[in-house]
Formats: structure tokens, C-alpha cells, sequence
């Protein structure tokens, strides 16, 4: 287990600790106010209460809307930025060859804690060539379909971390993603973040780069799928690192970047570790 997972995992237990203390702190003085006469309604009235505290933090709730919050949060500060590490910002629409879409959505988890063990501000290298908890090697920087890399919508599906509910924008919440599929047989091709949820007039918005958009509406990148962040998130991706922790894995060999082109764009003039399918809108 790596410090950052022990440090996560015991952030959790705390959370959950002082949860629970809290819970108890605000209960006793009613109960102690209670005559004993009505102890036996007392009683049933502490178990639905703690009945209602056990399913508001395990049905994410409130904790739900702020990992969902941090990561709008990163995507709402970071839009207008041309590289991870340069905050200059670009025009509304300008190209961010050095900042991708894939990258973009990925710091923006990882601002949330949704990817264990990798900063905001690590470098792009570390994206590249990140060792999820289940020993894989994903590329974070990708959202393309290619037979030698795991994407990052793999890291998604296989973490748990995303439901992918196909075409479906009314049910778009912040903190989810869009997926665009554009790419060859109709294959995933651009990704962005849901910056904010519909309403009866409007619909949900989406902030993404590699063009810089914000709050794009939903359509704009059609034809697309919701890819919904799952419930309990955090405590899902925590109980995750926890379980291959104890397995101890063995760590795959890293892959490296294409040296053969891979398209007309490729990777000429848009930095080392640029998706290799080529920019994405």
C-alpha cells in the first residue's frame, strides 16, 4: 500500500468517525429529554433515526455532491488553460493541443480523488502511464479506441466508477461525463465534463477542451452517451485501491508512445504525450 493510499484510506476512516461521533453527539440530548415512561417509542424512534443516518452516508448523498463539486470545480478554474502546468488562458473555442480532452476530465477526477494515488498536478507522464489499484496500466490521456491502450473510459467501466446509460441528456448531473463517438466503426472520439444539470428551458452544459468550451450545451457533441458518475464514488474508488492493496499486485510493464503515425494529426507539434489518435473537438 502507498502512502497516498494509507493517507486516502485513513482521511476515510476519520470521515466516517467523526460522522458517527456527530450523529451520536446530536442524538443523546434528545433521548436524554425523553421521560422513561416513553421509552419504548424512544426506542423506536433512535433505530429509524439512525436507520435514516446509515442510508444518507452510504447512498453518497451529501458526500456525492461534494466529490461531483470538486470536480466541476477543477473543470470550471482549468477550461481556458493551455497545459496542465501553464495557466495562460486561451480564447473560448482556441485550440489546447498540449491539454486534451481526456487529460482535461482526468485531472479533474483525480481533483476529486477518483483516481487513487495520482495528483492534479502530477505530470502528464504520470497520466500516461498510470497503474490503477487492479495492476492495469491506463492511459488517462486517451479517450480513442486503440487494441494497445487502456482508456480512460476503460478506467471508468473497470474501476466502477462510471455507468454508461447511452444517449441521455436529461439525466445529466454535474460531474458526469459526455462521450463523443465520432471515431472510426463509431467509436468513442472526445470527451468532456457536465458542468451543469438541465432545466425546463435549458439544456445541461458541458466544459471540455481540446478546443476550450464552456458550458457547450449537451448536443453540441452528439452523437454521444451520459457516462454517469456512479453513487458513493469516493467510498466506491477507496474500497477499490483497499481491495488490490492487500492483493499487492504485480505492476505490468509501462507502454510507450507510438513511434508510427497514427493519423493525419498525430503528434506532430502538440507534445509527447498527446493522444495519438489525434486531436479531438
Amino acid at each position: 500500500m502507498t502512502h497516498i493510499h494509507r493517507r486516502r484510506l485513513a482521511a476515510c476512516a476519520i470521515v466516517a468517525g467523526l460522522l458517527c461521533g456527530s450523529a451520536s453527539a446530536l442524538a443523546t440530548p434528545a433521548l436524554a429529554a425523553t421521560a422513561s415512561a416513553n421509552s419504548a417509542k424512544n426506542s423506536s424512534l433512535k433505530g429509524a433515526a439512525a436507520s435514516s443516518q446509515t442510508t444518507a452516508f452510504t447512498t453518497g448523498g451529501w458526500l456525492d455532491k461534494i466529490t461531483r463539486g470538486k470536480e466541476v470545480a477543477f473543470a470550471e478554474s482549468h477550461w481556458s488553460w493551455t497545459a496542465w502546468n501553464d495557466s495562460t488562458p486561451v480564447a473560448d473555442g482556441a485550440d489546447q493541443p498540449n491539454y486534451q480532452c481526456a487529460e482535461f476530465v482526468a485531472r479533474a477526477m483525480a481533483a476529486a480523488g477518483l483516481i487513487p494515488g495520482l495528483s492534479p498536478n502530477a505530470p502528464q507522464s504520470d497520466y500516461f502511464n498510470y497503474t490503477a489499484p487492479n495492476g492495469k496500466v491506463y492511459d488517462l490521456l486517451l479517450i480513442s479506441v486503440l487494441p494497445q491502450y487502456h482508456n480512460i473510459y476503460d478506467y471508468l467501466m473497470d474501476s466502477g466508477l462510471g455507468i454508461d446509460v447511452g444517449d441521455n441528456p436529461a439525466a445529466a448531473q454535474p460531474g458526469d461525463f459526455v462521450v463523443t463517438y465520432l471515431g472510426p466503426n463509431n467509436t468513442p472520439s472526445h470527451m468532456g465534463l457536465i458542468a451543469t444539470a438541465p432545466t425546463a428551458s435549458a439544456e445541461a452544459t458541458v466544459d471540455a477542451h481540446n478546443h476550450a468550451r464552456y458550458h457547450y450545451g449537451y448536443h453540441f457533441y452528439a452523437p454521444s452517451h451520459l457516462v454517469e458518475l456512479a453513487p458513493n464514488a469516493l467510498l466506491k474508488v477507496t474500497a477499490w485501491a483497499a481491495q488490490y492493496d492487500i492483493k499487492s499486485p504485480v505492476t505490468p510493464p509501462q507502454h510507450t508512445v507510438p513511434t508510427a503515425p497514427l493519423g493525419s494529426h498525430n503528434l506532430v507539434g502538440v507534445g509527447r504525450f498527446a493522444d495519438p489518435a489525434g486531436p479531438q473537438v
